[in-house]
């Protein structure tokens, strides 16, 4: 077997880049939320596993991604949705709260009780948009 080349995989990236915008360009906004959930739940589980091994760079950049796709769902809120919109933005800022809290404390407890609320909320959000429950 060889090994790619740096053009190879150059290339394969951005390949991928240009299939995740294109599957971003074609889902619901809805979909899209499911995306983004699955995301804070890939990068924080990483973190989790990166505090456990005493990986803390490795944990520091995927708690930093965790947090950035958090706020963006956090900045994305319709606030004329109402009451939906307040609690989110509530969970939204505690967890952000407790990931910062879990980098600074090297906390794999404190990145646990995120996935724990993200996990209820994208089983929601799979509900409400229809897309099956988690695999």
């Amino acid at each position: 077997m060889t090994t790619p080349t740096l053009a190879q995989a150059a290339a394969r990236a951005r390949a991928q880049q240009q299939y995740q915008q294109a599957q971003a360009l074609t889902v619901t906004p809805g979909q899209l939320v499911v995306l983004l959930y699955d995301g804070v739940l890939r990068f924080a589980r990483r973190a989790r596993l990166a505090l456990a091994d005493r990986n803390y760079e490795a944990a520091h950049n995927a708690l930093c991604r965790t947090q950035a796709i958090i706020a963006e769902l956090d900045a994305t809120l319709n606030d004329e949705a109402g009451a939906i919109a307040t609690n989110l933005h509530r969970i939204y800022a505690y967890c952000l709260q407790r990931l910062i809290e879990a980098n600074v404390q090297k906390d794999a407890e404190r990145v646990g009780e995120v996935i724990t609320h993200f996990e209820a909320l994208l089983e929601a959000w799979r509900q409400a948009v229809g897309t099956g429950p988690t695999p």
